[in-house]
């Protein structure tokens, strides 16, 4: 049986004797009319931008930031990547990037820009593997098929949001294959070997299906048919050594990071995977002897690196091949004598189940949650770390959230501070939490392994001191203040400077409202509403006469920010490791 799709739209040929009897000057000189059925793979390229759309923004993962990262960090006079390297490599391609669309300015987090570079990627991939497949023979409507299997199945949309450099690979294989395909000329063929340079460079594991792909193609006759088949099938053989001991290299050169083990999904879709890729590449070398070659080294290259516990670069690398497998396959099925009486059928219902899925994916995709890729999280942390934290205190962070640290002006560095992503698993680390910031499962998480918690004694100081304000002629009734005074968690600096003004003035208290996001900490902020029985909002000029005291005031009892409110003034005191230690270094 032919292999000469029903899927393709090329207009049937006209008998010679019609063309023979139709006279030369009646011959149409208008241009041919457009090929409709090209709506196929354009609505398919739109389905899978506009779900990898909604899927790119949300469900964050561990990797984030791992292409964006490294190339924010070079361009901000960090070291030079290695080139010949994966990571080196992307680096270099997500800098490009960067550079080109100025994504680092416009977007909140390296992690959101990481995911955008994703996305386009996808797009990209999904425009080269529409124009491999009509290059490659194949009809508008298998097109469109191998670009939803390579991007809208809704398992495997997913796996484009890992950032891997194998990610950024695909592009590079697809236009290798782009030029090589139905090109004879020298110039096309070079440029296509050219591309497959910083497709191996970035994904290794390209070289595996090279390999396998070049052994077959010279087994089936389709590289140096002059050759005599015995000199070909040793030619092929010779390849199997050249193939293992890459499969041995791989964990060297290339090793996967743990987030992708297996796959970032579990142990049973990187199953079901495999065997998709298996069955995909065995029914193509069966049923289409054209298409054996890719085919075979779809299935070896399965079964070598990509069966769990398998690469994840080598998955990334082999789905472009399996969908346009795929694709082939549902071309030749549509051949079959019973399926072809319903091709009116499919073509119209195929039609209407595309236009449905771009304007259903249109519509869902404004209303759909999106994450934030905790920008939220970090803007509190940033707030906290500018208006409590002395500009001096180092804070160390680990990957990602370092590069966000240092893009946002914080010193990042050892022997002060740690933030962490989760609530730490070690008992001894939770204690010495400060500040969490987020939802419990994913807040930001400020541990100060500096901290000092009061001694008995110096719990009993503070009470003493509250006491002695509250006992004073001149303070005000604290009313739901009182309790927090003599609890004995109010930070001693406060407690001197309210019994310094107590003592001179009289002084009122208003509230002692925490600082937003702290967890444990001693209470140092208080409102101030009245000083020597005077309301502040009925005396500008006690006002001004109160903040002057307060401006004279010498460490550790000088606060670190007075601030007018409509019923006083807010005085607050920075975040201090051991407040306790502070006063009794000062005589207080």
């Amino acid at each position: 049986m032919p292999e000469q799709s029903t899927l393709d739209d090329a207009a049937p040929a006209q008998a010679p004797s019609d063309r023979a009897d139709r006279p030369a000057r009646h011959r149409s000189t208008r241009a041919a009319p457009p090929r409709w059925s090209a709506l196929a793979p354009l609505a398919a390229v739109l389905v899978s931008a506009l779900l990898a759309a909604r899927t790119l923004r949300s469900s964050p993962l561990a990797d984030d930031g791992a292409l964006t990262g490294p190339a924010w960090a070079w361009l901000d006079g960090g070291p030079t990547p290695a080139l010949l390297t994966p990571d080196g490599l992307a680096t270099v391609h997500t800098a490009g990037w960067a550079l080109a669309t100025r994504a680092f300015d416009r977007h909140d987090g390296l992690a959101a820009a990481g995911r955008e570079l994703l996305w386009t990627t996808l797009v990209v991939s999904c425009l080269l593997l529409w124009a491999l497949a009509r290059r490659a023979g194949l009809g508008d409507g298998a097109a469109a098929i191998a670009v939803l299997a390579f991007g809208a199945v809704p398992g495997l949309v997913l796996l484009h949001a890992v950032s891997s450099p194998a990610s950024l690979a695909v592009p590079w294989v697809l236009l290798a294959g782009l030029l090589a395909t139905r090109h004879r000329r020298r110039g096309p063929r070079t440029a296509a070997a050219l591309c497959l340079a910083p497709a191996v460079l970035l994904a290794p594991d390209v070289a595996l299906l090279l390999v396998a792909a070049a052994a077959g193609a010279l087994s089936a006759g389709r590289v140096r048919p002059d050759w005599s088949p015995t000199v070909r099938v040793v030619a092929a053989g010779l390849l199997a050594p050249v193939f293992v001991a890459l499969v041995l290299l791989l964990p060297g050169w290339d090793p996967q990071p743990p987030v992708t083990t297996p796959w970032a999904a579990g142990e049973t879709p990187s199953v079901l995977l495999t065997a998709g890729l298996l069955t995909a590449g065995a029914l193509a070398a069966w049923l289409l002897p054209r298409w054996r070659p890719p085919a075979a080294a779809l299935a070896v290259t399965t079964l070598a690196a990509v069966a769990p516990p398998g690469r994840f670069a080598a998955l990334v690398v082999c789905l472009p091949v399996a969908a346009v497998l795929v694709s082939a396959l549902v071309q030749r099925l549509v051949t079959v004598p019973g399926v072809h009486r319903a091709r009116p059928v499919l073509l119209v219902v195929g039609g209407a189940t595309l236009a449905t899925a771009v304007a259903l994916a249109a519509v869902v995709l404004p209303s759909a949650r999106a994450d934030d890729f905790g920008a939220a999280d970090r803007a509190e942390l940033l707030d906290w770390l500018g208006s409590e934290v002395s500009p001096q205190t180092p804070v160390a962070a680990d990957g990602l959230l370092a590069d966000e640290l240092d893009r946002a002006g914080v010193t990042v560095g050892s022997g002060g501070l740690e933030v962490l992503r989760g609530e730490p698993a070690d008992e001894a680390v939770r204690e010495d939490v400060v500040a969490r910031f987020g939802d419990d499962d994913t807040a930001l998480v400020v541990v100060d392994p500096g901290r000092a918690e009061p001694t008995a004694d110096q719990r009993a100081l503070r009470r003493q001191l509250a006491a002695a304000l509250l006992t004073n002629p001149t303070t005000a009734e604290a009313g739901q203040a009182t309790g927090a005074l003599l609890s004995g968690d109010v930070d001693p600096r406060l407690l001197t400077l309210l019994a310094g003004i107590a003592a001179q003035y009289g002084v009122g208290i208003s509230s002692l409202p925490a600082v937003p996001g702290e967890v444990g900490t001693p209470v140092r902020r208080v409102v101030v509403d009245s000083v020597a029985g005077t309301p502040l909002r009925e005396d500008p000029g006690l006002v001004v006469l109160v903040t002057t005291w307060l401006s004279a005031q010498l460490p550790p009892y000088a606060p670190a920010s007075v601030t007018p409110l409509e019923d006083g003034l807010l005085i607050s005191y920075g975040y201090a490791s051991d407040p306790d230690g502070l006063v009794v270094a000062a005589g207080g």
